[in-house]
């Protein structure tokens, strides 16, 4: 897959990334942001636009691998169409491929401090602070499972925290290439054993539940100043994600019971009981709205100044006062019923439909794979067709997300997580990388 003109010298960059040479002639290398198990990260200008962006360069090897490339192209443009469905999430601006075949993917360029910084010195930050941040970065994620991405790789080190507080969620052009065979064939990544999920240790088939399980690592840790497993070596940490329970939360500092009882279902070892992310997102949406008892709020009118300076400086960019309007829609569409009251004028949460038919009342229990989603219907038909020669019961579904319309393709309705996990691993080993889980859809 190409993209744009191809008017410069046919040069082919290596991961040095020489200052001024161009990728397919559109973007310019003005710089190198680092590099990694999954190719060289540049800073470079788009020279259509004048913009500057950043350009990840796959590893060399997928130049030589016709089924990675497929995959790539074939996942490419749903990770495009997603990352703009979430003001959180940063945009993904092209797939395409070097002269020479290498892929690479061109995004937008953000500037902030990680999280992983704000958490190394070992401090836990405010509880409404935490929240907040936390419902923003969750909307984003739920964003890619609704597309029918998995992330795979959620880390403090992913999340920048901009100079006006907002969030955005990085490495979303990795998302479902990471834990694909092919890539893993490839690609020998190490990442870091504090936020892996078990079934990612045991290198089974990775789903939606993977992101969930690394969300909580990332709220325990910044509710308690330290992750929920940590050990003196990788082993170690990796066989504590695998047999041990992390350490109750209460006896780190004072947090809501419901926080920690999210969080702790979150972090079982098995993916069927965890919390999918809107349940999720739904008790953390109640924790931060409800009315401090009344002593409380007598503290906050008396040290309110106070305090809004401590979280200045804690955090440095300022309070984290998330105003995505993502984050709004995300708290009217979870908001419990007997205190809800959304004006006619604001947006109605997402609803899905299946072709021209009206939403569904309720949802169903049973359980479907989620294996693509794509912004044209007719791409999603191919794929639904494509499945269907295989044998499995497949279908597209219309839903409305962001203001957007998307095409999801599902296949089969089993009777529990477990089954449709199984389900999974063997369209895994077909070569189907974009699967996730969903529960009565």
């Amino acid at each position: 897959m190409r993209l744009g003109p191809t008017a410069a010298p046919v040069v082919e960059l290596d991961d040095r990334a020489p200052i001024g040479r161009r990728v397919q002639g559109r973007y310019r290398i003005i710089g190198k942001l680092g590099v990694g198990a999954f190719g060289a990260v540049c800073a470079a200008e788009d020279t259509a636009t004048g913009h500057r962006v950043a350009i990840r360069l796959l590893p060399r090897g997928l130049a030589r691998a016709p089924q990675v490339a497929r995959t790539i192209v074939r996942l490419g443009q749903s990770i495009v169409e997603a990352s703009t469905s979430h003001p959180g999430l940063v945009r993904v601006l092209a797939f395409g491929q070097t002269e020479h075949g290498r892929p690479f993917v061109a995004m937008e360029r953000v500037k902030g401090r990680r999280l992983s910084e704000i958490l190394s010195e070992g401090k836990p930050l405010a509880v409404r602070a935490v929240l907040r941040l936390a419902l923003d970065l969750g909307g984003s994620v739920e964003t890619l499972h609704s597309m029918g991405l998995v992330h795979g790789a959620l880390r403090p080190c992913n999340v920048m925290v901009l100079e006006d507080g907002r969030v955005k969620l990085m490495d979303v052009e990795l998302a479902c290439l990471r834990d694909s065979e092919s890539m893993k064939a490839l690609v020998a990544a190490e990442p870091p054993a504090e936020y892996l999920a078990p079934e990612q240790i045991r290198q089974a088939p990775v789903t939606d539940k993977a992101d969930v399980y690394a969300f909580a690592a990332i709220l325990y840790e910044m509710l308690c100043g330290v992750p929920p497993f940590h050990a003196a070596t990788r082993e170690a940490i990796l066989q504590k994600h695998l047999t041990e329970a992390p350490v109750p939360m209460r006896r780190r500092r004072a947090v809501p019971v419901s926080v920690e009882s999210a969080v702790a279902l979150a972090l079982d070892k098995q993916p069927e009981v965890r919390p999918f992310m809107p349940d999720f997102l739904n008790h953390l949406w109640s924790e931060a709205h409800r009315p401090a008892p009344r002593w409380k709020r007598t503290a906050v009118i008396v040290c309110g100044a106070a305090l809004a300076v401590s979280v200045a400086l804690l955090m440095i960019w300022g309070p984290l006062v998330l105003r995505s309007r993502a984050s709004r829609s995300l708290e009217q569409a979870t908001q419990p019923p007997a205190i809800k009251e959304t004006p006619a004028s604001e947006p109605s949460p997402a609803r899905e439909t299946n072709g021209s038919a009206s939403a569904r009342p309720s949802r169903d229990p049973a359980f479907t794979v989620q294996v693509g989603a794509f912004g044209a219907r007719e791409r999603a038909v191919a794929l639904q067709r494509e499945l269907t020669r295989t044998g499995a019961e497949a279908g597209v579904l219309q839903a409305e997300v962001g203001g957007r319309t998307i095409h999801r393709v599902r296949v089969g309705r089993f009777a529990s997580h477990a089954e449709a996990a199984d389900a999974a691993r063997r369209l895994a080993t077909s070569g189907y990388a974009t699967l996730v889980v969903r529960a009565g859809d």
